[in-house]
């Protein structure tokens, strides 16, 4: 297990959250709204915003269960590893750290005595 690994399961969630910000904003963007009649000719060119919304959402959404399944494999990794430590204490710090997501003070707190 790698100090990358470890770390990169801080960021998957962020990352998962900003994809899922991008899907709701491709499906605002995808709403039904009325056509507007003003009786002005449009621009030339054909173009199917809603064909290509459609394709981007969908991609998007694939990215997304792709981060998913990734998040949770490396997580269930992650966590067998830790729960293999020997050195109750260390195992309990690694738990802190990287199962429960705190701060190094918060780590230092939760074990208490004079521990930096």
């Amino acid at each position: 297990m790698t100090k990358q690994t470890l770390y990169r399961l801080f960021n998957l969630p962020r990352i998962i959250e900003q994809k899922k910000l991008e899907i709701q904003r491709i499906q605002e963007q995808l709403d039904v709204k009325s056509p507007s009649l003003t009786g002005m000719p449009h621009a030339g060119g054909v173009h199917d915003k809603i064909g290509d919304g459609v394709v981007e959402l969908v991609t998007k959404k694939e990215e997304l269960e792709e981060l998913v399944r990734g998040y949770l494999r490396e997580k269930a990794e992650t966590e067998a590893w830790i729960d293999a430590i020997e050195d109750l204490q260390v195992q309990l710090i690694f738990c802190y750290r990287f199962k429960e997501k705190m701060t190094w003070t918060e780590v230092a707190d939760m074990m208490g005595g004079i521990n930096t």
